[in-house]
């Protein structure tokens, strides 16, 4: 089968789990016998394609300077997103040209929101792949405190012309029962086959246990890996950190974004805090053999957190946020906290540096 892959993002321009799922996906569907092959965006001006075994469509979008733009003119940005008649028409001739028997779409922000009714109209079957709410609110994103934003006025109106636009798909997929819901209670998908489908990130099984990269003695470390955002929880959780004062514990943070900065004076010389940066997939995999525990501190509606799927790989316990989708893939071993509770955190902190299982 001929299957073509639609994602706002991918190499060299990805930014977080979406794209991590769409690369395993292909993997996926390539060693199945499948003919792949993906349609993505990249910054306008000149652009050097990667080399890769399978074929990729790049379409120049202004996605890559939203942040930049003014609230006014982001705004704007969204409208021309929902009805982009001219991504509309790159899409139709790559897809006339290429002719595949079924489109998997996911995140479509900066490739237009009229590619649903472009499949259907083409007559290709189509499969939809949720990653966050871009549906019910253009910036896909839900604070804790923030729960009415997607029931505003402005937002209904939103989600009456979403709703109409991705009303096609014959299957919409969604790895959390939390957001397959909050879509349906709002009349999406209401003649598609709906799935509940955790990610699948393999991670090659590493035969050492939990820890071997410690030495005996050693303080508790704990880890954030993530994008360094507000919502990703990390500045709460470095003045979490800060309270506890503690020497027999260190926090590790790995991960780049826009708040690195204030990061780097919040904890300054404070040696219990390390912020490593950015690292690959297989220096992340050792820090985390080297950790006690993976903290997911988010102060956002998570969908599916791959990164939680990294730790349970290597048989990292993780400490989540109770937030979104968090809480259905958590295991066993793992705790919760309530979202934006210090004290609760605090607790649970504190019994793992003393070694008490409560």
């Amino acid at each position: 089968m001929k299957i073509a892959i639609i994602n706002n993002l991918y190499f060299p321009f990805n930014h977080g789990g979406a794209e991590q799922v769409v690369r395993t996906m292909i993997q996926e569907l390539r060693n199945s016998g499948h003919e792949v092959f993906l349609i993505t965006s990249r910054p306008s001006g000149k652009f050097k394609s990667p080399t890769t075994d399978f074929s990729i469509y790049y379409l120049p979008s202004l996605i890559y300077n939203l942040d930049r733009l003014p609230s006014g003119l982001r705004f704007c940005w969204h409208l021309h997103n929902l009805f982009n008649l001219k991504k509309y028409y790159q899409l139709k001739k790559i897809l006339q040209h290429t002719k595949p028997d079924l489109v998997i779409t996911h995140n479509l922000l900066g490739l237009g929101f009229l590619t649903p009714r472009l499949i259907k109209k083409l007559k290709i079957k189509h499969q939809h792949v949720l990653h966050d709410i871009q549906l019910l609110h253009p910036s896909g994103l839900m604070l804790l405190g923030q729960e009415k934003k997607i029931k505003s006025f402005a937002a209904r109106s939103y989600q009456y012309c979403t709703r109409y636009l991705f009303s096609s798909p014959e299957k919409v997929i969604s790895p959390s029962r939390w957001l397959m819901a909050e879509h349906r209670q709002r009349g999406f998908f209401p003649d598609s086959q709906l799935e509940i489908k955790p990610f699948k990130i393999p991670i090659q099984e590493i035969k050492v246990k939990q820890n071997v990269l410690h030495q005996q003695g050693a303080e508790k470390v704990f880890l954030f890996v993530g994008q360094l955002e507000i919502q990703k929880g990390i500045l709460w959780l470095i003045k979490v950190f800060q309270q506890l004062n503690n020497k027999a514990v260190k926090l590790i943070i790995v991960g780049s974004g826009p708040k690195e900065k204030e990061i780097k004076k919040l904890i300054n010389s404070n040696s219990q805090i390390e912020l490593r940066g950015q690292l690959n997939s297989s220096e992340v995999k050792k820090v985390m053999l080297a950790s006690d525990y993976l903290i997911v501190p988010s102060l956002c509606y998570e969908n599916s957190p791959t990164v939680i799927y990294e730790a349970q790989a290597v048989a990292l316990p993780v400490i989540a946020a109770q937030i979104g989708g968090i809480p259905e893939i958590l295991k066993n071993s793992d705790y919760l906290f309530p979202a934006g509770n210090e004290k609760e955190l605090i607790r649970i902190l504190m019994n793992k540096i003393t070694n008490n299982k409560n």
